[in-house]
């Protein structure tokens, strides 16, 4: 009996070994979204996508995103989201693609060879230089762009656009004009289901969300207090205080989270609080790093004293579910934050 006992002991173990084990990623993941069946959709490096069930089975959507084209533009993938109909959009600057669940590829907005932004139907319109991609629940796209072209001699400004359901795009509005968005480094954003966007402000070190009306709140973080030498203050969010807040997003509350780039944490914005709900690594004193730093590490297990390496690249997504995936580009891999608080990796390079 006790030798069955023992027996049935590793046997259950060597299956929950099994269910655990990361995938092998061929090359370093970049971008991740979600799609409607909690599929995780992973772009990696040199234009490898490839899909992860709940269950943890890869499979290759495609080895190279430029397979089948013979000449330039070729896709590229630099920012990426999904709709609701499971297709993925995605950017290599200045085009914007679409490549459907059958995993075709086309064309969906942007010039060729044309690098400036221009607004109409999309066979008409141009962009400059897209950073980040949004989508909402309703189809449509939000486009941020990095406009570096200094010609108001006022440095750089990010331009904020909507692509509609009838490939309408307009400009909503951009960093320079808008007294209240004004920043010369958007680090992340995020849209929630009724079209309002919330915007990382990386030089002021706080969360602003700008809503379909145009108005314009500071939701997290004391902008522009500190220009160096941050610290993280949690609490209420008329005190609280941010690091190097990055991507967002909001969960089936409306709650925001974010991760925070220097701080390497995950954090939520909730009932006017601001609390971290992973990541637990040392933190720098203030006066030894300008720019504010926690100790990169690498650990599983509970949220709360997982470790991660964020300043090499970090982007976050959630399923039905509420877990949340979260490229660790500094460890390489991608982890899972399960909505019981725990982390897991689920895919490695």
């Amino acid at each position: 009996m006790k030798y069955s006992l023992l027996f049935y002991t590793l046997l259950i173990s060597i299956c929950l070994q099994a269910q655990i084990t990361p995938v092998k990623l061929v090359s370093s993941p970049t971008q991740i979204v979600i799609d409607s069946k909690d599929n995780l959709i992973v772009h990696c490096y040199r234009g490898r996508m490839i899909k992860i069930s709940p269950d943890g089975v890869a499979s290759v959507i495609t080895d190279d995103l430029q397979k089948g084209f013979t000449q330039n533009p070729y896709p590229k993938c630099e920012a990426m989201t999904i709709d609701v109909s499971d297709n993925i959009y995605f950017t290599d600057g200045s085009m914007i693609w679409k490549m459907t669940p059958g995993g075709a590829i086309s064309i969906f907005a942007g010039i060729p060879y044309v690098s400036k932004m221009v607004d109409g139907p999309t066979a008409t319109a141009a962009f400059r230089n897209i950073v980040y991609l949004e989508s909402d629940p309703a189809g449509n796209i939000y486009v941020i762009e990095k406009d570096d072209s200094n010609k108001d001699n006022l440095g750089d400004c990010f331009v904020i656009r909507k692509i509609t359901t009838d490939k309408k795009v307009t400009t909503i509005t951009n960093t320079h004009e808008n007294a209240a968005l004004k920043t010369s480094w958007i680090a992340g954003t995020g849209v929630d289901a009724v079209g309002n966007i919330y915007l990382s402000d990386g030089n002021g070190r706080c969360i602003k969300k700008l809503a379909s009306d145009g108005t314009v709140t500071v939701l997290a973080g004391l902008c522009n207090k500190r220009e160096f030498h941050p610290v993280y203050i949690q609490g209420d969010v008329s005190k609280a205080e941010l690091m190097s807040p990055g991507d967002i997003l909001l969960n089936k509350k409306a709650e925001i989270i974010f991760a925070d780039i220097r701080l390497n944490r995950i954090i939520k914005i909730a009932g006017n609080k601001v609390a971290t709900i992973a990541g637990n690594s040392v933190i720098q004193p203030n006066n030894v790093n300008m720019g504010g730093r926690s100790e990169e590490g690498y650990k599983d297990g509970n949220a709360m004293t997982a470790l991660f390496n964020f300043p090499q690249g970090v982007r976050i997504a959630i399923d039905s579910k509420q877990n949340i995936y979260i490229i660790d580009g500094g460890n390489d891999c991608i982890r899972k934050l399960s909505a019981d608080g725990m982390v897991t990796t689920v895919a490695k390079k």
